[in-house]
Formats: structure tokens, sequence, C-alpha cells
């Protein structure tokens, strides 16, 4: 079996941990009656590269695996998993690139992670040395690299086989087939078909001697019910990309699926009962974390203080005030006109000196109007965590050459999945466009225009972007393949470009000024 990591020395906090951590004694409630061995499940993680919930900040990491303590009755038969989007989007991750995060799950003696689609926001290059730092293993059936599973080389596997009791459990993972175009996987990285990935590799644990197969999972639940119609042989699929909550698992074509959210509210309790033939039973109990009487973790309650105190040193620091309210609701930065949309538009069109700008909704976070009361005679002080909290994703200005057909094929895109507060709203500078909401996606776009002018399908723009969008994230493929003057290698970190922005302006006043409207609006 994985070895447990509770008690190992913390990566990352330049401090030893001193004295070993008493696991508690608690029975743990999901135990089964069974001839063969009980393996319980204590799931998952999905923290967003999040220290506690924004809503309620006693729900942390290290009270998360405290609870883990707390119920654990045999270290041995327990098994710790997560399912992916962990390493990212929050504050601590753009200083840390997820550091942070492998950091707390070593200490807390997590067994086993899957790849998220958020883990990859950072780029491949950086996954993989978070993969290299993490005392747990990545597994994944579907994430490939040149024919092998993502970070092969810094210890990721496409499976494990590890001895629990009696029986041996064969451990993989699936990441959500929406990963390329949400996130920033890299041109060398795959994502092969859930259902056909999880067929194989299954079909080899079982070969190899697995008599059970546990799947962690960040597929959305329903992809994940229609996966084990699909597929014979899977025992447990845990975990949900769209952060679903099942009071009880269900359970499809003989696969229990356990879903319990996201971050820190809940922590799911899986006992299934194994023997020779496979799994004869399972029970289930899903822990509000608020409600327990649990305490923290020691081990990782002393890496999420050092990486707080540090992140108080580097980023509570006023770079400058705001006479408006910044308005990232996501009602508006993916509908509508918002002024700080305009003002990251503005800052990166400036920056590349280029005829147009897009951005993405999706990649103004937060879901907030900052500084209600700011004013003219009262400004309020903007510090660099509110621009990273707004800005988390660590993209980089793009510099394109694009046709007017491509410009207003972009715009339909954004405006195509406005309905479902798709994050592909675009956001805009040197552009107007009108938009009917109530039109077939595709043709929705009323008019647009560059530079005060229609937009010329024949004529050539230049357009800024950050590098996501430009690879072709969130739908934006019609610019995958456009000239680049300013690469992502040569232009500025988004986030940064920001603070520097606003340091340099002293005090920032973005409006709305009539760039975007919705048909409906305008009649």
């Amino acid at each position: 079996m994985t070895e447990q990591v509770t008690r190992r020395d913390v990566l990352g906090t330049g401090a030893s941990v001193l004295g070993s951590l008493a696991i508690g004694s608690t029975t743990a409630s999901g135990a089964l009656q069974t001839d063969g061995t009980t393996v319980t499940f204590l799931h998952d993680t999905h923290v967003h590269g999040r220290f506690a919930n924004a809503s309620a900040g006693e729900l942390s990491v290290a009270r998360y695996f405290g609870l883990m303590n707390e119920i654990t009755e045999d270290a041995d038969t327990t098994l710790r998993v997560g399912n992916g989007d962990d390493l990212a989007s929050s504050v601590l991750s753009a200083v840390f690139d997820g550091r942070h995060v492998v950091s707390t799950f070593n200490a807390g003696g997590l067994d086993f992670d899957t790849f998220g689609n958020h883990d990859f926001d950072m780029g491949p290059e950086v996954l993989r040395e978070r993969v290299s730092d993490s005392l747990f293993t990545w597994v994944s059936a579907n994430v490939r690299e040149d024919g092998s599973v993502f970070a092969a080389e810094q210890g990721a596997q496409q499976y494990v086989l590890t001895d629990v009791g009696d029986v041996t459990l064969g451990v993989t993972g699936l990441i959500t087939p929406e990963a390329p175009e949400v996130t920033s996987i890299g041109e060398n990285t795959d994502v092969l078909a859930p259902a056909s990935a999880l067929q194989n590799v299954t079909e080899r644990m079982r070969a190899d001697g697995a008599d059970a197969v546990i799947v962690l999972s960040h597929l959305a639940s329903e992809t994940a019910r229609t996966v084990a119609e699909e597929v014979d042989g899977v025992d447990a699929i845990i975990g949900d990309h769209a952060a679903s909550l099942l009071e009880e698992p269900e359970v499809i074509n003989d696969t229990v699926l356990s879903f319990v959210g996201d971050e820190y509210e809940y922590l799911g309790e899986l006992a299934l009962g194994i023997d020779g033939s496979g799994v004869t039973d399972h029970e289930f109990v899903l822990h509000n974390v608020g409600e327990s009487s649990a305490g923290t973790d020691p081990f990782v309650s002393l890496v999420q203080d050092h990486y707080e105190t540090q992140l108080e040193r580097q980023l509570d620091v006023v770079i400058g005030e705001t006479t408006q309210p910044l308005d990232t609701r996501q009602s508006v930065v993916r509908a509508r006109e918002s002024n700080m949309g305009n003002f990251v538009a503005d800052t990166i069109r400036t920056d590349v000196e280029a005829d147009t700008a897009l951005m993405n909704g999706g990649g103004i976070r937060t879901d907030r109007l900052y500084f209600e009361d700011a004013s003219e005679d009262d400004p309020v002080a903007i510090t660099r965590r509110v621009v990273v909290d707004i800005l988390p994703f660590p993209n980089n200005v793009v510099e394109l050459e694009v046709t007017g057909e491509t410009l207003l094929a972009a715009l339909e895109n954004g405006v195509s999945r406005v309905e479902a507060g798709a994050g592909r709203f675009p956001q805009v500078s040197g552009i107007t466009y009108t938009y009917d909401p109530t039109a077939e996606s595709g043709d929705r776009i009323v008019d647009a225009t560059a530079g005060g002018d229609p937009i010329d399908p024949d004529a050539t723009y230049t357009l800024a972007t950050n590098d996501f969008v430009s690879g072709g994230g969130d739908g934006y493929d019609m610019l995958s393949d456009a000239t680049v003057l300013v690469s992502s290698n040569e232009g500025a970190l988004l986030s940064d470009l920001i603070i520097n922005t606003i340091e340099e302006q002293g005090t920032i006043s973005p409006t709305t000024e009539g760039r975007i409207t919705r048909q409906s609006e305008e009649n």
C-alpha cells in the first residue's frame, strides 16, 4: 500500500515538523461487516487552490484533514483521495503556482489525486513540477503526453495497484474531455475520450490482479454516469467536475458513484467491502465539516500558516486607488459591459499598441462589486491582493494579426453561450458591438465596429488578448492559427501588468461607455 505521509517532514516550508500526530480513535462510521477487507475512502479535494472556503474561513484545509484524522479508525485500510482542480485558481495559486496545495496535501497524508482542468491553469511545465513535488501519486487514464501518461517522468501513472489488507486495489483517474478548451494543457498533451480510455485501463488493472477498480473522477456528473453505464468492471467513481452533492451514492452498472461537492464544506466517507470476488457491499457517511467537532491537523496548520504569512507580505501592499467601484460580478462580466472588463481590455491593448482587445469574462474572477463607496471625493485603496484575486490565472498578454472575418467570428463565439453564463463572453477595447441573446447561437452579433467603423471582414486588425484565448481556449479556435505578433513568452503576465498600470496611474476611474449592448436593452 502507498505509505501514508502525515508524519513526514513538510515540503517547502523551511521548517521541520516536530513530534508525531495522534490519529483519532473514533470508529469509522462507514465500516462494514465483511469476510474480506473493508477499505474506506475519505474524499475528495477539488479545493481550487484555496486554503479555506471564501464564505466560511473556518472551513479550512487544516480542519478538513483534522476531520480525516478524527474519523480514521485504521490507517492501513483508509485512503485519502482527491479528484483534481486543486492547484488553481486562487490568490495563493497565482503567487505560489500550486506549491502551497501540494505542501498541505503532503502534510495531510493524501494518497492519490488526479488531474482536473484547473491543475493545468499555470501550464504543463508548472504542473510537472508540482507532480514532482508530491509525496502522493497522481493518476490518470486519459491525459496523455507523447504516448505516456502526462508527467510520467515526474511520477504520474496511468494507474496504481496497491495492496490494502487482503485485497489489491486498482486506482486511476479521469479528466473532463472539455479540458483542452478551458485550460492550458499544452500542445503536446492529449485528452482521450473517458469511456474508451477507462475501459482499456480497467482491463489492464484487472489483468494485473486488481480485486476492485476505483476511479478518481474529474468528469461532470452526467458524463460520469454515462461512463459508468458504458464501462464494465469499475467498482467506484469518486468526485465530480461540476461539484454535485449526493447525500447517498448512486449505483449504475454495479459502479458506486459518490459526489461530495468541492472545497471544504463536506467530506465523504465511502466504505467498500471487498473480497476476492470484488466489491460485496458499501456504506457511506456524508460529513458536514462545519458541524463536526474536529480540530485542525497540526502539520497542515503549520504549512497553511507559513504560506498565508508569505502571502500577506507579498500581497497586502497598497498599489493605488480607485474612484469607482470595480465590477467583477459574473452576471456582468459574462453577459454585459463591465468597467473592470474595460480596464483590463484597455490595459492589454495599450501595452502592445493593438487596434483592438478582447478579454474573456471568465478570466475575471471573484464575482464581487468591489469598493461600492468609492467616489471622486473619497477614493479607496487597492492592494496587490485585490488584483491577483480578480485575475488569478497566470495568463500572458498576446498580440495577434487577424482578419475582420476572424474578429467577427470571435465575437460570435463570445456571445454564443451567454445564456449559460459561459466564461467566453468578450469584454473589449477598441470595439463596440450589439448582440441579440435570443437569436440562434452563431448569428447573434447585430453590428460591430473597430476604431469607430464597421468591422470589414476583408480588412486586417491587430488584436490584444491573453494566451489562453489565443490558444483556442473557451472556444476561440478561430484565433489559434492567427499570426502572432507578440507571443506569450514576450507578453506581460496579465495580473502583473494590471498591478503595474495601477501603480503608474496612482488613481484609476474605470467606467462603462456603451461598448457592449444587448439588443433587448436597445429596443
